[in-house]
């Protein structure tokens, strides 16, 4: 009984973690499409607050334990093991599929928008349901969000050369916004004119360009965390609806700008409904069925 036990408990874990693995694919190809952010992926799968506070975790306190305690004891203080998955999911996804989401883009932008359009409504409903006890500060909150989300497509679009610097510094600010629902970091990316050129290194996997901006990454996540840890621990209602007004002003930069009215056809509004509910009835689906994630130790 006990082994017919440990092997149902040992084929859950593995169903868990094959889902994290899935769950961090679907943050990396959300990180590839410039309007759409990893952090909105993490939200919709129960998973962003844990992967916040993992990312946290890895401090100083964690090289103490590391060297008082040994590496399984420092492991399971940072959730290696959530993070090691959820990561090779990102990282393959990011490179399996940088074609793939590329050429949607180029051929069928606004197929591909209208179904992430259903993704953001569907998670700002999930959010909303999480906030409570409406006041105007959560109200300002909430139009301070949409403000910054809808403003940053006013910034004009830079231009600057791959140097390993500036390389590695766009690799700290945008991954601050993927972890942030619905801010998009290849829309950072892109405003810094840095998008192309980095896309093109993971389609090349060109490493002079990805380990600088890797390692820009790693020092942006680490920092960034810990002032969003900070938040959720502190004020997470008013952070919720913060991030919700992102979420909401995240909606403005979906529509595709090349779309002009005459091709809004009746063919094309129907699938573009199709589209937009088949977003919105994942998430829903998502909500229901998929439970917080628990340790993947």
């Amino acid at each position: 009984m006990g082994k017919g036990n440990k092997l149902l408990n040992k084929k859950l874990l593995n169903k868990k973690r094959l889902m994290l693995f899935f769950k961090g694919m679907a943050m990396g190809a959300a990180d590839t499409v410039p309007g759409v952010s990893g952090g909105t992926i993490a939200f919709i799968t129960n998973i962003y607050e844990e992967l916040i506070f993992s990312i946290q975790a890895c401090n100083l306190k964690a090289l103490q334990i590391l060297y008082k305690e040994g590496l399984s004891a420092a492991w399971k203080q940072i959730n290696g093991t959530f993070l090691l998955i959820l990561f090779l999911g990102i990282i393959s996804s990011a490179i399996l599929l940088a074609n793939i989401v590329g050429f949607l883009l180029d051929n069928y932008e606004a197929y591909v928008m209208s179904f992430f359009i259903g993704l953001i409504l569907a998670s700002g409903l999930y959010i909303r349901k999480q906030i409570t006890d409406w006041s105007y500060q959560k109200y300002f909150l909430l139009l301070a969000g949409i403000f910054l989300a809808v403003s940053l497509n006013f910034i004009p679009q830079s231009d600057n050369q791959m140097n390993l610097l500036f390389v590695f510094f766009s690799g700290a600010i945008a991954i601050c916004a993927m972890i942030l629902p619905g801010i998009s970091g290849a829309f950072i990316l892109l405003l810094l004119g840095a998008y192309e050129g980095v896309l093109e290194a993971v389609r090349n996997i060109d490493l002079i360009i990805l380990l600088p901006f890797m390692a820009g990454c790693i020092v942006g996540l680490i920092s960034f965390s810990n002032f969003l840890a900070y938040l959720l621990g502190h004020w997470r209602a008013q952070t919720l609806t913060f991030l919700l007004g992102v979420l909401i002003g995240s909606l403005y930069s979906m529509w595709p700008s090349q779309l002009s009215i005459e091709e809004f056809s009746f063919s094309f509004f129907s699938l573009f409904v199709i589209l937009v509910l088949s977003g919105f009835f994942l998430v829903y689906f998502l909500d229901k069925k998929v439970q917080p994630t628990e340790s993947a130790e």
